[in-house]
């Protein structure tokens, strides 16, 4: 037992006040005056009897009452130990360590280490005890084991990870492990800073009956920690070469401010720039850096900012690539007029992510040559091309390369190239009035997911006047469509490629398109779409499975098999590409730079993965512990923990809180104060009628 206010025992001393009452003898108030005797001098009454206590029982429930009313105020509480321990019978024990990278601010884990040793010096000769650690996922190390110095070791070398705080996983193996014990007594031991944004994965644990949960608590309930939660690439292009601005977003996330922080931007290793920002109390600034000249070789970088109490988020890894460019051939009507294809010639040449290199022919000039550095091939109203240039367009989609025909008036494909087309095109069909719209769009497909979001763009607000109606054939996809149901945008896969058909056109003349918000990212995602863009990603979170093979665009057999790829982590742990059924994938586990090398060619650092911690775990609210208690289940047993090495806490307020023992105390101490008043009246009564 121990007392929240241990200086009220000094109000022991009055516990003499009633011993000193029953000792002292009183001289009777009761006087017969007699007027003969009135200028008699005063005599007091003495008493020659030995003073001795007569009233034991009211002396004692006089100083009970007293002694129960110091230790109300002294607050006492018991502590978890000596609860768990007074029970019979051996114990199984799950101790649950949490290792996510939060546990790092400041000395939080070694002294959440120091409370899982103390846990098992308190263990006794005959409890078996797991270790547990976890962070998004769990660790087990052997069960019930009742070696002490291994499980010490077990707790002595675990590490830091730099994953998020979920309780779920841990729990349910811990609760699993009870399941199958036949111990009498079951406690699990959770130690951990008790993060919110954990709390939802303890949803549905349920424990056996009688099991114990003693959490822990580590760290405090509101922390200050600063971190880079993000950067942002500018790219330009000037005098032929590509130049990258960084933007860096720092976040404060505690009530103060905080004046001339340092943030720094490395390339390679080197410093490049430096500068200073204020932040106020949280809030978030951006730091923008000056532009760098990209080579052809992608460029490992960092933005940190001063150490804090949390180093883990204080830097932000990137790997900057050179821009990637889609090479694309507009195939115009050689009768159409100059500014035809203005609108689409401009919203291509807006693209920075990734930019286009747009090709500009016409029907007529156009060569199987020029289709060969070409990633897409747009056909903007162009009549049906010759049965050559029909064969080398469907050669050039069958190897991968991607075509959208915009069928405008000039637009009279025949059934020749209904192949091409997976379709048959009919005359164009006028909408008087206000026209038609865009009635149905396939948000699932990558062209329209973006739109598919509040605030993201309306497909539907675009009127069109005039239009091809299409009949698909069956391998044909329809993606779009207008009011009055007829397809507005059809695709199908050609080989290794894809073709998409614009059943209208794509400047101002059949309709208001390219006069929406919208006709830049609809421009930009079908020419995306049709060269297979896939971006390349400047960072990974920590947890993520990377399947490096599918990312290059290799062949497992051709390269793998006669390349000997390996992976070094950012700690120095090397791994092989190409070992087991799951060849190719990295699971990224540390935050830094993953350097992926070819062994049997020597050459060096092949690329660079960079790997950032989730940012969710940087924000440090806790969790009201009783709320914890309460989600994992009502039946778990959640008495609060305490120790004599303050690590081991969770706070003697907050445990004193929980017992309320000054409350039963002091009610003890009413009732005594009242039976002794009665007593003490029935007694001076007594001794009255018997004077």
């Amino acid at each position: 037992m121990a007392f929240l206010a241990p200086l009220f025992f000094i109000g022991l001393v009055a516990l003499v006040v009633p011993v000193v009452i029953h000792m002292i003898q009183r001289e009777r108030k009761e006087f017969v005056e007699f007027p003969s005797l009135m200028f008699v001098r005063k005599i007091p009454y003495r008493s020659f009897r030995r003073q001795r206590i007569r009233h034991w029982v009211l002396l004692l429930i006089r100083c009970a009452a007293l002694l129960l009313l110091i230790l109300a105020f002294a607050r006492p509480f018991l502590n978890q130990s000596s609860l768990a321990n007074s029970g019979s019978g051996a114990r199984e024990v799950v101790v649950l360590l949490d290792r996510s990278y939060s546990m790092g601010y400041e000395d939080n884990w070694d002294r959440a280490k120091e409370a899982a040793l103390n846990v098992v010096d308190e263990l006794a000769s005959d409890d078996r005890a797991t270790l547990i650690l976890f962070d998004s996922g769990a660790q087990v190390g052997p069960r019930s084991m009742v070696d002490r110095n291994r499980l010490r070791g077990l707790i002595s070398d675990s590490e830091l990870s730099a994953g998020t705080t979920q309780y779920g996983p841990a729990l349910k193996l811990a609760e699993g492990i009870f399941e199958d014990s036949s111990l009498p007594r079951l406690e699990a031991i959770l130690i951990s800073d008790f993060q919110e944004m954990g709390l939802e994965s303890a949803t549905g644990i349920h424990f056996p009956e009688g099991a114990v949960l003693t959490p822990i608590f580590i760290g405090s309930d509101r922390s200050p920690n600063i971190s880079v939660v993000g950067i942002l690439f500018e790219r330009e292009y000037f005098s032929g070469r590509e130049r990258v601005a960084v933007s860096a977003r720092i976040t404060n996330r505690h009530d103060q401010p905080v004046s001339e922080l340092n943030v720094s931007l490395e390339i390679d290793g080197r410093e490049i720039e430096s500068v200073d920002v204020g932040l106020q109390g949280n809030g978030s600034e951006t730091v923008d850096f000056s532009a760098i000249t990209m080579g052809d070789v992608p460029m490992a970088g960092r933005v940190r900012i001063e150490p804090d109490a949390l180093p883990v988020d204080d830097s932000f890894y990137f790997v900057m690539s050179p821009g990637q460019v889609v090479r694309v051939l507009l195939v115009k009507n050689n009768r159409a007029l100059p500014d035809s294809a203005l609108h689409l010639r401009r919203a291509l040449d807006i693209g920075s992510s990734p930019a286009f290199e747009v090709l500009e022919t016409d029907l007529a000039s156009l060569t199987v040559s020029k289709l060969s550095d070409r990633n897409v091939v747009i056909l903007d109203d162009i009549p049906a091309p010759s049965i050559e240039v029909l064969q080398a367009l469907q050669r050039f989609v069958e190897r991968g390369g991607g075509l959208l025909v915009v069928s405008g008036e000039r637009s009279n494909w025949g059934v020749s190239s209904s192949g091409l087309l997976s379709g048959t095109l009919n005359p164009p069909i006028d909408r008087s009035g206000r026209g038609g719209a865009i009635g149905f769009a396939d948000y699932s497909h990558p062209i329209f997911e973006l739109f598919g979001s509040p605030r993201s763009g309306d497909v539907t607000t675009a009127r069109f006047f005039r239009y091809r109606p299409f009949e698909p054939n069956e391998s044909s996809v329809v993606l779009a469509r207008y009011d009055d149901g007829n397809p507005a945008l059809a695709e199908h896969n050609l080989g290794d490629g894809k073709v998409l058909l614009w059943m209208s056109t794509l400047d101002n003349f059949w309709n208001d398109l390219a006069l929406k918000p919208i006709y830049l990212p609809f421009v930009h995602r079908m020419t995306q779409y049709l060269a297979s863009y896939k971006p390349s990603p400047g960072w990974y979170e920590s947890g993520q499975v990377v399947n490096f093979i599918e990312q290059q665009g290799l062949s497992v057999m051709t390269n793998l098999n006669d390349r000997e790829l390996v992976v070094v982590s950012p700690t120095g742990r090397r791994v092989s590409l190409s070992e087991g059924d799951r060849a190719g994938f990295i699971a990224l586990q540390e935050q830094g730079f993953y350097e992926i090398r070819d062994a049997s060619a020597n050459s060096g650092v092949q690329q660079n993965l960079a790997v950032n911690v989730d940012l969710a775990e940087a924000d440090l609210t806790t969790v009201d512990v009783d709320e914890f208690m309460g989600t994992i289940t009502g039946r778990v047993s959640s008495a609060p923990s305490e120790s004599t090495n303050p690590s081991r806490t969770i706070s003697a307020v907050d445990i004193e809180r929980r017992q309320d023992l000054w409350w039963y105390l002091l009610v003890i101490a009413v009732v005594l104060f009242i039976l002794e008043t009665v007593m003490s009246n029935r007694l001076s009564r007594k001794t009255l009628d018997l004077g």
